[in-house]
């Protein structure tokens, strides 16, 4: 990733400004190529893991919510394929 150029004013400098909420963040990354959302996504996950936070527990599925969902799929692509 490309390192952001610095800029001398805190606040505001042409279209740049600095963020200090998660929701300014969050409204700002939606405005990013799929590219460089991957890259802050891969930015992000780094920081985590340099700071050691804990992992997520893994989510469980049964096997009939699996195979409920591979339903759901196959059907939505019968339905594409058909035109409906």
């Amino acid at each position: 990733m490309v390192p952001l150029p610095r800029v001398d004013s805190p606040e505001k400098v042409g279209h740049l400004s600095r963020m200090s909420t998660l929701t300014e963040i969050e409204e700002a990354a939606t405005t990013l190529p799929a590219k460089e959302k991957a890259e802050l996504l891969l930015f992000v996950a780094g920081q985590l893991r340099a700071e050691g936070a804990a992992l997520p527990e893994p989510r469980l599925f049964t096997p009939e919510q699996l195979q409920s969902w591979m339903d759901e799929d196959e059907e939505d692509m019968r339905k594409f394929r058909a035109g409906e």
